[in-house]
């Protein structure tokens, strides 16, 4: 997916939390010490993330194509890596850990971009040596004039606004959604092996991050916020779906299929 230039800085929710707060209380030290070291994982994985530069491969439209799925993967890889840092991830049955990533680390792709967005300006955090022009045209050769680029940014923008880019409500939220059966609205997503353990670890999490908004923000706002966030989440559903359907079409009608990379292959679901 696409980024642009742009140095903001990310909301530190360690120093916007007030720690007078009269409603502390509903978080535990067990509830701190476990969003706390959601915080640490993503941290130490992502440090480096706005280091990375590329020169796009505007060629031709398959290049492109190509390139696309290579440096999409690289950031999905630690993703990935994020996930298995998680003991309720790594504890599930192995062919249940396979489909959780397989079918939802799409729109969880697009989630996590919120967290580099400058809603004000409309741009992405650093890639400051990258040609704008090669990146439009490299972008227009990738997805044509299906609208894709726009609506995801204005998916990202909207989602960015709604969560305030707070990097801990985001962290949660990504954790949320890996446990989410169904995420990615596809009818080849298989029976789960052990669904109480997958439902167990997203109730554990969704009561984490409903107490931290509500420590945050208090009853009212959290209300109103986490059926916006719900509304977003259903958006980015549809939107990944029309995404996946579209790269499955073009992959498939030409002979790039095997040059694209595996993981891209999988989370698309045409492997």
């Amino acid at each position: 997916m696409d980024t642009e230039n742009e140095n903001i800085i990310l909301h530190d929710t360690n120093e916007s939390i007030n720690i007078q707060n009269p409603l502390s209380e509903v978080l535990s030290n067990d509830d701190w010490s476990d969003i706390e070291n959601i915080r640490s994982i993503y941290s130490s994985i992502f440090q480096n993330v706005n280091q990375l530069n590329r020169s796009f491969d505007i060629s031709d439209r398959i290049s492109a194509l190509v390139y696309w799925s290579q440096f999409s993967s690289e950031r999905a890889l630690k993703l990935v890596h994020f996930f298995q840092q998680i003991d309720e991830f790594e504890n599930l049955n192995g062919d249940d850990r396979f489909t959780l990533i397989k079918y939802n680390l799409l729109p969880l792709f697009l989630i996590q971009k919120c967290l580099y967005y400058n809603p004000i300006t409309g741009t992405f955090i650093g890639r400051n040596n990258e040609d704008p022009t090669k990146r439009r045209q490299f972008f227009a050769l990738c997805y044509g004039d299906s609208g894709i680029r726009e609506t995801y940014r204005n998916l990202i923008r909207s989602f960015s606004i709604i969560t305030e880019q707070d990097s801990t409500l985001i962290n949660l939220i990504l954790v949320i959604l890996l446990f989410s059966k169904g995420l990615s609205m596809s009818e080849d997503e298989p029976i789960l092996n052990d669904v109480l353990a997958v439902n167990r670890a997203q109730s554990h999490y969704t009561r984490l991050t409903w107490n931290y908004l509500i420590y945050r923000y208090g009853e009212k706002k959290t209300f109103t916020q986490f059926t916006q966030i719900m509304w977003e989440i259903s958006r980015i559903q549809s939107f990944t779906k029309y995404f996946r359907d579209f790269f499955r079409i073009e992959i498939q009608s030409t002979d790039i299929l095997e040059r694209f990379a595996p993981l891209m292959q999988a989370v698309l679901n045409i492997a």
